[in-house]
């Protein structure tokens, strides 16, 4: 069972305090059982399917509720004992107490029931595009705090301004998890402990960065423990002390590589969290795409190239569209270097009519698609206007994934397939790549 609720919908009534008992007969897609109670649906966190729960409410409205269960009456096969010790306190995971395998199925019959009421044709679903499920994210921000008069530097608390302090997380890749216990004892020796703002590190292919947020300039006792520190662990060492300017203090400029390509990137630009499954998820794009080079792409929400300048090495020619400027300049950048002549980029609004823009008026016979979490619905009326034969649309939200599917096809298109893609084990967090082609 797939259901699909917004958070922001209607208003809260009153809740109980007192504790109900529920039967959970399935698990939606972001982990939490599902259990209907005298005609009403309710998710419940902590609960699995088979398991008799008692359970506080955390939300009630008319058709819908949210609670937590506090009590395990009849245990489930799938339960596992959580390997992480912080897990019942930090926000980062929400699925360890859940078997891997029941985790995937959970998100895959969420993904693929819901699709498939959509059009009568059969969609071809593909096999799952999977990897590791632990030592997977390249990528961690890392709030600081002075909490009861010491310094605590690690995740939130799960609804919470509450900082867990970290000596590891078994979800980062290794060398950023060894990394948390060095930079604990850093930071407990700065000088001015209140201008510290969060840390975010990112494993490169060539480096680890670290990104300083501070509330104004470093002393230099500060300023010269953290170079050094750079200089021991070998990082490259990015710092903001006013608002908009980074200043490259020490280290390489990061890269990753993907298809053979090297794409810098800023400290602070998006890149994809799993780089395993970065790989995957762009081999089967480029499969899907069935490219030839006869083709022109067109690839929308580009970001700084990551579908764009593998595309190109196929393709006749591409042309990358993105909102923001500076990953738009990066892209030129990685352009410049991968030496490809049939690439062009541009920045868009893409929440606006694009008809008349000069790219726009070019022909594309296929078109990549990999928005943000609110989905392409905006571009999609325009972006049929060109009518491009095949669209691979990458997706980081079932919901809106579903919203868009249905109006491609009301604008002649038809599902063909969908993978899901697990980029983010024991998250609520569901990616997924689809094929729409012309009806």
């Amino acid at each position: 069972m797939a259901i699909f609720y917004s958070e922001k919908s209607a208003k809260k009534s009153q809740k109980s305090t007192a504790c109900q008992t529920a039967q959970i007969q399935s698990l939606d897609y972001q982990g939490l059982g599902i259990a209907k109670i005298n005609g009403k649906t309710w998710f419940i966190e902590n609960a699995l399917p088979s398991e008799q729960v008692e359970f506080k409410v955390l939300e009630e409205k008319r058709q819908y509720g949210r609670g937590q269960a506090v009590k395990i009456l009849q245990k489930s096969a799938n339960r596992r004992t959580p390997s992480c010790e912080l897990y019942d306190k930090c926000g980062g995971c929400q699925m360890q107490h859940i078997s891997l395998e029941l985790q995937r199925e959970a998100k895959q019959h969420a993904l693929f029931h819901r699709l498939q009421k959509l059009q009568v044709e059969e969609i071809h679903f593909q096999p799952m595009i999977a990897g590791k499920d632990k030592s997977y994210r390249r990528r961690a921000k890392l709030s600081i705090a002075i909490q009861n008069g010491k310094l605590a530097m690690g995740f939130r608390l799960q609804n919470s301004n509450q900082i867990i302090p970290l000596a590891n997380c078994e979800v980062l890749v290794e060398p950023l998890s060894q990394l948390l216990p060095k930079l604990q004892t850093l930071i407990s020796n700065w000088q001015t402990k209140k201008k510290l703002g969060h840390i975010e590190l990112v494993q490169a292919d060539n480096t680890i960065t670290l990104f300083l947020r501070h509330l104004g300039a470093l002393s230099a006792q500060d300023s010269n423990n953290l170079r050094q520190f750079a200089k021991q662990e070998n990082l490259s060492l990015f710092v903001m002390s006013e608002e908009h300017q980074i200043e490259h203090l020490y280290g390489e400029l990061p890269y990753y590589e993907i298809q053979s390509l090297k794409l810098h990137f800023s400290v602070r630009d998006f890149i994809q969290v799993n780089a395993e499954l970065n790989h995957k998820m762009v081999e089967k794009a480029l499969e899907w795409l069935e490219l030839s080079n006869d083709d022109r792409v067109l690839d929308l929400f580009c970001g700084m190239g990551n579908f764009t300048l593998p595309i190109a090495q196929l393709a006749k020619s591409v042309v990358g569209v993105e909102g923001v400027e500076p990953m738009v300049e990066q892209a030129r950048q990685n352009t410049i270097t991968s030496g490809l002549k049939n690439v062009e980029f541009y920045q868009t609004n893409l929440d606006e009519p694009f008809a008349d823009k000069a790219w726009a008026k070019e022909p594309f016979n296929k078109v990549l698609l990999d928005p943000a979490r609110n989905g392409a619905l905006f571009c999609l009326d325009h972006l049929a206007s060109l009518n491009p034969e095949r669209i691979v649309y990458v997706s980081c939200n079932p919901a809106t994934l579903v919203r868009d599917a249905e109006k491609l096809l009301q604008l002649g298109y038809r599902l063909e397939k969908v993978a899901m893609i697990d980029m983010f084990p024991y998250t609520g967090h569901l990616e997924s790549i689809s094929l729409f082609l012309k009806s």
